[in-house]
């Protein structure tokens, strides 16, 4: 797992999944509160199908609050419904949840959902779950946690996300 208020969360869980995939390991993504538009998309491309990418959040907007937005609820219990059916299938040796955390935070997806899925994941599938706010309960469920901390960011000083840097 990885969490934290710090960059990196998503950018070392594709790490994870390209080096699965250089060991001929099938690897799936499935993108929770995470928009078309990334550069990591653009990239899987050239790698399927050892690497398939599935998900999307049609509304989410990062700059927002949209715990409540039926529409991304909606969107995050689809992902999820895709993320079940994808691990249980067993065609893949590795399943990243990008931002599966922050979609548990916000309520949209269950805790003993979550952990029926890990708990029932095909002993050689490995599962990377990304997105801050990782409650303790999951913490203490996986295996390696490693926390990002935001030192520092340009965001903080009125620098815009940049295409191939932040998404």
């Amino acid at each position: 797992m990885y969490t934290g208020d710090g960059k990196g969360k998503t950018t070392s869980a594709w790490g994870q999944a390209l080096r699965a995939v250089g060991r001929d390991m099938r690897v799936a993504v499935v993108r929770f509160l995470k928009s078309a538009d990334s550069g990591e998309i653009k990239a899987a491309g050239c790698l399927f199908p050892k690497l398939s990418v599935f998900g999307e959040t049609s509304a989410y907007d990062p700059r927002m609050d949209q715990r409540d937005s039926s529409v991304i609820r909606a969107d995050n219990e689809r992902n999820f419904d895709l993320a079940r059916r994808t691990i249980l299938s067993g065609e893949y040796d590795m399943v990243v949840l990008d931002e599966v955390n922050i979609a548990l935070h916000y309520g949209h997806v269950a805790p003993d959902q979550m952990l029926d899925l890990l708990r029932s994941r095909p002993d050689h599938t490995e599962i990377v779950l990304t997105g801050r706010n990782a409650p303790q309960w999951l913490i203490d469920e996986a295996d390696l946690v490693t926390e990002m901390v935001e030192v520092k960011h340009p965001a903080k000083q009125g620098i815009k996300a940049r295409k191939g840097i932040e998404y």
